[in-house]
């Protein structure tokens, strides 16, 4: 019963988060000087034309009965059509979401293994040649922007090198070794940016972490170290860690947008930008929506993880 109402005050959360994100969203949009209609109708409109347009987007009532339409067909499913072109939201998303969503699995996956064992490493070896060559290479990734890192990329491996190509998202049933190759530039770039901040983070909370008793008792008992770091000291030194790659989620959907531009990746970033420079206000609104969604389930996924390094989370939560 207890897990049945944190999972209810969890839903409850989410779905007032989005909400929240979601009406300021299209109350700012609602601000703009843009009509819709002139969008959809094209540059003959008559006022006729205008207001059989309004009418039927609902346009023409006020800012809460519009957005409570929207919101009405968003849950049924019906995400409605583009201004600009009139294709549905949902066939423009059917091919441009799995782009931007593997490419930000592989991103925090390959971020996660790479930084987990160079933070300890860098822990276990604090203030020796390696920990300040880890370091230092961790600061000079942080300190390169990831839209010079991914041309610099595409040059050397792609123009220059041949190994890679620059022709757009290969899907996985087209066959798994185009798939991964024709992501593993945006890839690497994406990681360059978020991988160093996981192996600072891992690095600080694994020296504090070996400074505990408990890890001094196991210490004491001749296990092996091996199985200490492991077992006694990645487990609690993870929160942080784990915390701040779920916080990331949104930050990689920005990133995203840059990468996809330079490898031209037709994912949900350029998908974006166009209907924002297009004043597609509600295919906007509609990613903003899901993007918000998806953020927010992310970090319900991480706290579930939170018992899983810690014991001690169980309970407390009893």
């Amino acid at each position: 019963m207890a897990f049945l109402r944190r999972l209810a005050s969890r839903l409850v959360q989410t779905a007032a988060v989005v909400l929240v994100v979601t009406f300021v969203t299209y109350w700012m949009l609602s601000l703009l000087p843009s009509d819709p209609c002139f969008l959809s109708v094209g540059t003959g409109a008559t006022e006729e034309l205008l207001a059989e347009c309004r009418e039927r987007l609902e346009l023409d009532r006020g800012l809460f009965a519009q957005y409570g339409a929207w919101l009405g067909n968003m849950l049924t499913g019906d995400l409605g059509e583009s201004y600009r072109n009139g294709i549905q939201v949902t066939e423009s998303l059917r091919d441009k979401v799995p782009v931007t969503a593997w490419l930000i699995l592989y991103t925090t996956v390959l971020s996660v293994i790479v930084s987990i064992p160079l933070g300890m490493l860098s822990a276990v070896r604090r203030d020796t040649w390696v920990d300040r060559l880890i370091t230092g290479g961790a600061f000079s990734l942080l300190a390169l922007p990831s839209f010079v890192l991914g041309v610099v990329l595409a040059l050397i491996f792609a123009a220059k090198l041949g190994w890679f190509d620059l022709g757009g998202y290969v899907s996985p049933t087209a066959g798994l070794l185009a798939h991964w190759k024709s992501l593993v530039l945006p890839v690497a770039t994406l990681t360059a940016g978020i991988m160093p901040f996981f192996l600072r983070l891992l690095r600080s909370d694994v020296i504090t972490t070996l400074q505990e008793d408990y890890v001094e008792a196991a210490r004491a008992k001749g296990l092996p170290r091996w199985w200490i770091l492991l077992r006694h000291v990645l487990r609690p030194s993870s929160f942080t860690v784990v915390t701040v790659a779920g916080l990331n989620a949104a930050q990689l959907i920005n990133g995203a947008l840059v990468v996809e531009i330079i490898f031209d990746l037709d994912g949900m970033g350029t998908y974006l930008i166009s209907a924002v420079f297009n004043q597609d206000f509600l295919v906007v609104q509609t990613l903003v929506a899901l993007i918000a969604a998806a953020f927010v389930a992310t970090n319900m996924l991480v706290d579930a993880t939170y018992p899983l390094l810690d014991p001690r989370v169980r309970v407390r939560n009893r």
